[in-house]
């Protein structure tokens, strides 16, 4: 069985279209879970004794904890057997999930929400697998697609976890991402095929090899450095918008959960940007999902002056280019990077993901802080930083890249 397994997963045919929509919601709800306290905090707070001042923290350990998660777990991917690593790291979301609901100090509640960033690094355990999966000459447009339900699980889990949270109470949320995991686990099981990597290493070894593989690795520092920069505006934005919408707007929690449901629409340029990259195409666009991202936390200043309909419709417009543009960007980022040695794929993923969240991380925090001093323009100067800076280093690298090669 072992022997069939493997040698599906190492097919020239590449992945099925059921295969890649499997890995696509895996991805999905694995990551959603990161996000199912944050619209909640409100009704969280009161019930665990944590104080206003601290619902940042809910956000903040919650990254942390997949940054920790994902140098200390995915890294694995290369050298032990992908399916069994994937179902046990689901298998214990579960178990924490569940523990989450029954939270009744603060305390207890943040080292909750530490577990469950850890825990919920499945989803890029799944990014590997699936460039492994994947017929080369498509390997950017299959990615891109599970990269796709991956955006969509971040984006998705904010209003479902509002909708649930308004009918049955917060505590049912994390009860049915529970059963959601276990589910997860169980299909994996029996429809994932094997994946016996051929480096052995021992666990130190592992983390030890991460560092000169970051070192040495040119095009996976600048990708990082990038992302960093986009997904920065990114958790500004979502950390901050639900207290303007409340503040400016008088919106309330399933107002809000509408609002994040059409920034999800962004998650549908990562199969584009896929097709674009498998196409030779990355250059341009990286450039176009880089003035995407800053033009929609732009945006969204003239749109904190605006009021009533008119606000609210900048307000969309500017996620679903925020949105749209991180997508795309993480799509070529991961195409360039995953054409690098095969065997260093699950290491490099988890650096590249990493530094994502732990400039997501700095963002989340700093945004409501931001938000207390001049509301929203101050938000909107925070944000538009880091994506300008990452567009002006990528520009000037091309540059650079094109004279070497005329002279």
């Amino acid at each position: 069985m072992a022997m069939s397994r493997s040698t599906e997963l190492q097919t020239p045919a590449g992945m099925s279209a059921g295969m890649t929509l499997l890995l696509a919601v895996t991805a999905g709800i694995s990551v959603a879970n990161l996000y199912l306290a944050q619209p909640m905090i409100g009704l969280i707070g009161p019930s665990v004794g944590l104080g206003p001042s601290a619902y940042g923290l809910v956000v903040t350990v919650t990254q942390i904890g997949y940054a920790a998660g994902l140098l200390l777990l995915v890294p694995l991917g290369d050298f032990v057997e992908n399916r069994r690593l994937m179902v046990v790291t689901l298998s214990l979301s579960a178990v924490t999930l569940l523990l989450t609901s029954f939270a009744h100090t603060p305390d207890l509640f943040l080292l909750a929400c530490l577990l469950i960033g850890i825990t919920s690094v499945t989803t890029q355990m799944v990014v590997p697998v699936a460039a492994h999966l994947a017929d080369p000459a498509r390997r950017g447009r299959q990615v891109g697609t599970v990269v796709s339900g991956l955006l969509t699980g971040i984006l998705l889990g904010r209003p479902f976890a509002s909708i649930v949270a308004s009918i049955s109470g917060w505590r049912s949320v994390f009860i049915i991402a529970t059963v959601a995991m276990l589910c997860m686990a169980l299909v994996l099981w029996f429809r994932l095929p094997d994946r016996h990597p051929q480096v052995r290493k021992n666990y130190l070894a592992v983390l030890a090899s991460m560092w000169p593989l970051l070192r040495r690795t040119a095009v996976l520092r600048r990708r990082m450095g990038y992302h960093m920069g986009l997904f920065f505006a990114f958790s500004v934005f979502w950390t901050a918008i639900p207290l303007e919408l409340t503040r400016h707007f008088g919106l309330h929690q399933r107002g809000i959960a509408i609002f994040s449901l059409m920034g999800a629409a962004g998650a549908l340029s990562s199969p584009a940007a896929g097709r674009m990259a498998d196409a030779g195409k990355s250059v341009p666009g990286t450039i176009g999902s880089m003035i995407m991202v800053a033009a929609g936390i732009g945006l969204t200043w003239p749109a904190s002056m605006a009021t009533g309909w008119l606000g609210l419709a900048a307000f969309a417009v500017a996620a679903i280019l925020l949105d749209g543009g991180v997508q795309a960007h993480l799509a070529f980022a991961q195409k360039a990077i995953f054409d690098l040695a095969p065997e260093h794929r699950s290491r490099v993923n988890a650096i590249f993901i990493a530094g994502a969240f732990i400039a997501a991380a700095i963002g989340s925090a700093a945004a409501p802080l931001v938000f207390t001093l001049d509301h929203w323009p101050l938000v909107a100067l925070l944000g538009v930083i880091p994506p300008l800076l990452a567009l002006a280093a990528f520009v000037r690298h091309e540059r650079r890249g094109s004279r070497r090669a005329a002279a």
